[in-house]
């Protein structure tokens, strides 16, 4: 007992250091304040959702960074010749993780009309679940890349079940197959006891998988790896940069999935979409079709951007724990024109996709071009970002999940807010792309270009400033 108490404080003194609970925070806010804001019947059905795919999933990624740190760290090398035992390690770290998604439910909940008892119950199973399979995912990766090529690949079919079920795109018994399709259930207030049965053997079976990757897995040793020889080739900067890049990507398969993601989103979208508009018309009598411009601007326009800025982030942390970035500064690279491929890199990735996106969606009624490459421009913001103030894998995650609240939030918030309360919004640059999707002029386009280049110049100068002080 008193090693598992002395874990717990230990625990919750790392993610305290971390501001895990101020982002916790945050993100409750954020969800609260735009339920309080939706009308009520859009609320209670949108309340399930949030609380199933971000709240119940919140430490999931922040789990495997703080795995990983402290593999680097040294620190699963000293446990494994430490009384403490693998269950009170593991019992530790999901016990406060959970615990934050649980209170972070509360206000959620509250806001959105829902049973709150029954709510709570099925977002800490969720969580339990979510955080034990993560953990079991990252034991077998040196890298927060490698982890994050196939941990979607692993958790998306335990989050589509339950978002189909929720949404009404799909609504049969055999969802009840995937066990959080349960907990997805209890959070919307439909109890079922056999389903709750079967979800708890899957949460014991994902702590006896934990326990056994992590028990077999060499904490303290570095992955054996085929050495190669190189043959030397002179080469300019920016191919090399390209070549470190592209060898990367094939290694972990991370390109792959990012491309995948929101091109199958938008695909999901294309074809579930008048399904789910005639569903909720006729169960719930909600015409979603006036909230369409949100869909596109928050699922589409904007969420593309985030998540190749994510990638580049990810990128730019794996060089910066790899000592990469050390020997650039002292390379003829120089970390300016590493921060200028880094960002040219992402924005020109985020603008083919939007191309190609927007118009499979079949959410707009046109291509608005200049949006789009307003909003491609603003996707290297959040690798910059992430750069200029994370000094590692926790850090990074946890700006991350910051700043993905902005193009997230902002659609909702302007289609909601009066056109008053929307002056404090108009300082962010992803305001102008969604007033520029929405209702096109040259000086909202201006406006927007010109806050996101002071943005990008204000965070590179703070990167640079960072890098030569070390």
């Amino acid at each position: 007992m008193n090693r598992l108490r002395a874990s717990l404080v230990l625990e919750w003194t790392v993610e305290w250091r971390y501001r895990l609970p101020a982002v916790a925070l945050v993100v409750t806010v954020v969800w609260t304040l735009a339920l309080l804001a939706m009308p009520v019947s859009v609320a209670r059905g949108a309340g399930p959702v949030i609380l199933t795919i971000d709240t119940a999933t919140f430490g999931a990624f922040f789990i495997a960074a703080l795995v990983l740190f402290e593999r680097d760290e040294g620190a699963l090398a000293a446990l494994t010749v430490s009384p403490l035992r693998f269950g009170e390690y593991l019992g530790a770290k999901v016990t406060c993780l959970t615990g934050l998604s649980v209170v972070s439910a509360v206000p959620i909940a509250l806001a959105a009309g829902v049973n709150l008892a029954m709510a709570l119950v099925g977002v800490a199973l969720l969580a339990v679940l979510f955080l034990t399979l993560s953990f079991a995912l990252v034991v077998r990766h040196r890298s927060l890349t490698g982890f994050l090529t196939i941990a979607p690949l692993s958790l998306a079919p335990l989050i589509a079940a339950p978002l189909a079920q929720l949404t009404g795109i799909a609504d049969h018994p055999l969802l009840y197959l995937v066990p959080t399709t349960a907990a997805a259930a209890l959070i919307s207030g439909v109890f079922e006891p056999a389903a709750l049965a079967f979800l708890l053997l899957a949460v014991a079976a994902a702590i006896r998988l934990a326990r056994g990757r992590f028990t077999h897995e060499s904490v303290g040793k570095e992955c054996r790896s085929r050495q190669h020889r190189a043959r030397w080739r002179p080469r300019g900067w920016l191919a090399a940069l390209a070549g470190i890049d592209r060898r990367t990507s094939v290694r972990s398969a991370l390109l792959m999935v990012v491309l995948a993601g929101p091109l199958l989103l938008v695909v999901a979208i294309r074809l579930g979409y008048p399904s789910l508009v005639a569903y909720l018309r006729d169960r719930f009598d909600i015409d979603i079709t006036a909230y369409q411009p949100i869909l596109l601007a928050s699922l589409v326009v904007l969420h593309i951007p985030l998540i190749t800025g994510m990638v580049g982030t990810l990128l730019v942390l794996d060089d910066i724990d790899n000592r990469t970035l050390l020997v650039i500064r002292v390379s003829p690279v120089t970390v300016r024109r590493y921060l200028a491929y880094r960002t040219v890199a992402v924005a020109a990735v985020a603008m083919l996709m939007l191309v190609i996106a927007v118009p499979v969606s079949g959410l707009a009624p046109r291509l608005a071009l200049p949006a789009l490459v307003l909003a491609a421009a603003q996707a290297p913001l959040i690798t910059l970002a992430t750069t200029a103030f994370a000094s590692n894998k926790v850090e990074g995650l946890v700006w991350l999940k910051i700043l993905g609240l902005l193009p997230t939030g902002i659609a909702p918030a302007m289609w909601w807010l009066p056109d008053a309360a929307q002056w404090p919004l108009r300082v962010l640059p992803h305001y102008w792309t969604v007033d520029a999707l929405w209702r096109l002029s040259p000086l909202g386009l201006l406006t927007g270009a010109g806050l996101t280049a002071i943005v990008a110049v204000g965070l590179t100068r703070r990167i640079l400033r960072r890098f030569d002080a070390r």
